[in-house]
């Protein structure tokens, strides 16, 4: 039980930080205004935005590569070497990242009534908190 329960927590861990890693790869190189950003944009604003929306896209989507790729490190290094605390700072610091996104996005959407997803952050959290369960119940040797 003890080896399914770290191996749940590492895949699951791995694929909250690849999703970001994904996550931010998609912001950073985007050309175009998203259409659900775009829906928050009056259009007769939307070429005088532009300049500032690629800017927030390239630093939000470095920030989330960068975020998912010392993710990944801290689960197969400090993790697997059986570090107390790094999955416990792991999780807070998603949990931050996501709950700093899902507010913004409800804000934008309660502002402009534009369609954004903030339950995407829901659903990264849940991911993250059974990783973090999975492994507080693992018993350690």
């Amino acid at each position: 039980m003890q080896t399914y329960l770290q191996w749940t927590s590492i895949i699951l861990f791995l694929a909250v930080s690849a999703f970001l890693v994904a996550f931010g790869l998609l912001y950073a190189n985007v050309t175009d205004l998203l259409w659900f950003h775009a829906a928050a944009v009056p259009p007769e604003a939307l070429e005088k935005v532009r300049p500032l929306y690629f800017a927030l896209m390239k630093l939000i989507g470095g920030a989330s590569i960068g975020l998912g790729i010392l993710g990944g490190y801290v689960v197969l290094v400090p993790m697997r070497q059986g570090m107390p605390w790094a999955a416990t700072f792991l999780s807070l610091t998603y949990w931050i990242a996501f709950g700093v996104a899902a507010f913004t996005a409800i804000r934008l959407a309660e502002l402009t009534g534009a369609p954004v997803a903030w339950y995407n952050m829901a659903i990264l959290s849940a991911l993250t908190a059974a990783a973090y369960a999975a492994h507080a119940a693992a018993p350690r040797r």
